[in-house]
């Protein structure tokens, strides 16, 4: 079975991807964000890191967010319609990637609600195959004030499990199911969602290439201010749980257990 290109990695019995004796290489990510600006509000930090140490980052964008998340837009003067939101939603989301240094694509499924049917999920599946990534990072499975989100969780988990069985697109050759990652639902609903961060990335480092990020989403300019106390909450989250000085933290929660030969720990303070 040919393994990812950013990362050589063995796999389990269970056909679950094994880190024993992995080389110190960064892993290819691959994100599915239900919106045109989700990637970067929720992972930005983690993205900017990642391609910085040389990791392929790449997004894809189910919809443009046109209809429910381009509140900016649709409050300015003058004419306005679905189609142009769209248009200028693609400008923002691909200036916000280059600036964190990611690739993107945009599958434009529509929004509010959004509804992905099996063809649409193959697509998706397809793309895996393509892309072989290491880590997956998406929405989290409940999220009762944005079930766009919700679905796309719901059809990206669909997507991975159908491109790692043999008989799906077989001639493409299957992938291992990847590590999947989920990052922050609505803020701030931790409450209603049920969400509990096990992983927090510390984002100072790369805090105002995020900022440069969001600021490049005028459609949604709250997200500068939403995410920025955000990040200063899970900072503070994350200096509680490691002992260390955490100023801006981006938190996710595992869908796949890991399978090694040791315990995970965390690197050492400077």
């Amino acid at each position: 079975m040919p393994a990812a290109p950013g990362v050589a990695r063995g796999l389990s019995a269970a056909g679950v991807p094994a880190w024993d004796n992995v080389p110190m290489a960064q892993p290819t990510i691959l994100v599915f964000s239900a919106h045109a600006a989700d990637f970067c509000s929720r992972s930005g930090g983690t993205l900017a890191l990642h391609a910085r140490r040389g990791s392929e980052v790449h997004v894809v964008d189910l919809t443009f967010g046109e209809r429910g998340e381009s509140e900016d837009y649709w409050a300015r003067p003058g004419p306005k319609s679905v189609e142009e939101c769209k248009q200028v939603r693609e400008a923002e989301a691909r200036e916000a990637a280059a600036v964190l240094g990611a690739g993107i694509q945009f599958l434009d499924y529509d929004d509010y609600p959004l509804a992905v049917n099996r063809e649409q999920v193959e697509a998706m599946a397809r793309i895996i195959r393509e892309r072989r990534p290491d880590v997956v990072l998406t929405h989290w499975k409940h999220e009762p004030f944005n079930v766009d989100h919700e679905v796309t969780a719901g059809a990206v988990l669909r997507a991975a499990g159908a491109a790692a069985v043999p008989g799906f697109d077989h001639e493409a050759g299957k992938v291992a199911f990847p590590y999947i990652f989920a990052f922050e639902p609505t803020i701030p609903r931790d409450d209603a969602t049920g969400f509990s961060p096990d992983h927090y990335i510390d984002i100072g480092d790369v805090y105002e290439v995020k900022m440069e990020a969001l600021r490049k989403l005028r459609s949604q300019s709250k997200l500068v201010r939403f995410y920025t106390q955000w990040a200063e909450y899970r900072g503070f989250q994350a200096a509680q749980s490691s002992g260390r000085p955490v100023r801006y933290a981006e938190a996710f929660q595992r869908y796949t257990a890991v399978v090694d030969t040791r315990l995970p720990f965390p690197e050492t303070a400077a």
